[in-house]
């Protein structure tokens, strides 16, 4: 994570969007996973592949842009059902994991504030292709500087090539570069190229004041 009394001038923040604007598969299913006998660890690793390597498993591929959202759910669906977990239903697996938290607008507000003392900001999402219409709309115009949207780049979080695209896209070096996101992994790698990681558990504004006490 980050050292406050070790970064020199911030130009670019990236800001991962689903777990930082709207409700996350890390910190929002535990109700959810205890009645299907998991943790939340163990229906993340099964249903989208976190925890695995980055590679083959459905929700990868669909986050890749390399598969349709409805055949990787049904390989999904096979997957938790070859586990031995009864009664899972997809459907209500993405609701407990979606919509926005209680922080949205706050965290909004920070980007604008942000934005004011001239900040370049870029979206980073690991996303998917049917999606792509709704979670773009949810962005209030004009506020970020640009998307880099995983299944229309075909690379993914936790891969660098990913971030080194987004330091193209901001022109900026990775010493003056922020990353926010819910899922370790991501920030372990974003810090490993030289980017300032800060991680977003389940408060999201406790980022956005770290972050904020970071640009000064």
């Amino acid at each position: 994570m980050f050292d406050s009394h070790n970064v020199g001038k911030i130009e670019m923040i990236l800001w991962d969007f689903g777990g930082v604007f709207t409700g996350s598969p890390f910190h929002g299913v535990n109700e959810y996973t205890e009645n299907l006998g998991l943790t939340v660890e163990e229906i993340t690793k099964l249903v989208l592949g976190y925890g695995l390597p980055n590679g083959d498993h459905p929700w990868h591929r669909l986050e890749r842009g390399e598969v349709t959202m409805e055949e990787a759910a049904l390989e999904c669906i096979q997957a938790v059902e070859d586990a031995g977990v009864a009664e899972f239903d997809i459907q209500e697996f993405f609701k407990a994991i979606g919509g926005r938290p209680d922080h949205a607008g706050e965290m909004y507000a920070g980007v604008r504030r942000l934005k004011d003392k001239g900040m370049r900001q870029i979206i980073v999402s690991n996303n998917f292709r049917e999606f792509s219409g709704i979670w773009k709309s949810m962005l209030p115009a004009g506020l970020f500087d640009g998307v880099i949207d995983s299944c229309q780049v075909g690379v993914r979080k936790p891969d660098p090539a990913i971030f080194h695209l987004a330091l193209e896209k901001g022109n900026t070096s990775p010493e003056r570069t922020v990353f926010l996101d819910d899922y370790a992994e991501h920030v372990e790698i974003a810090n490993s190229l030289g980017i300032h990681g800060i991680l977003v558990e389940k408060d999201p504004t406790e980022a956005l004041a770290k972050l904020e006490t970071m640009v000064g």
